[in-house]
């Protein structure tokens, strides 16, 4: 099963948490939840689950994801990174170090090239590809 749609609702709530306290009167995930409720491709509460998961997860280890990306992200200063493209990593890196269910690794990196190219650009997504390929060769040694 696809887990493309949870990705992405995963990328946009943390991209919104980038600029929005908890409190915020802005801040409202749900409203994520509803706008893919509206396109009809509303998330099973199981589907829903796997989103939460990437989120929770990214959210709790945050910090030591990002030391892993500034260290792979060569001659790039951590703070100065698209936050687009961080939270990406942070989702592949959190399924990768942390997985809920097994998902290959070929198939994480690929989710997340292609959430690069559909947010961000082919230049980000060669980026994404490299500093993640860099973190699964280590991985496997």
């Amino acid at each position: 099963m696809s887990r493309h749609r949870e990705r992405q609702e995963a990328l946009e709530i943390l991209y919104s948490r980038e600029f929005h306290a908890p409190d915020d009167i802005q801040y409202a995930e749900q409203e994520i939840f509803d706008h893919t409720a509206a396109e009809a491709r509303a998330l099973t509460p199981e589907r829903r689950a796997y989103c939460m998961y990437l989120v929770q997860t990214v959210g709790a280890r945050k910090e030591e994801l990002d030391r892993i990306i500034g260290s792979l992200a060569k001659d790039w200063d951590i703070q100065r990174l698209n936050y687009t493209e961080k939270n990406i990593m942070r989702l592949a890196l959190c399924e990768m170090k942390y997985p809920k269910e097994p998902v290959p690794t070929a198939v994480v990196l690929n989710e997340a090239v292609l959430l690069a190219k559909e947010y961000c650009s082919s230049e980000a997504a060669r980026f994404v590809n490299g500093v993640l390929g860099t973190y699964s060769r280590m991985k496997e040694e």
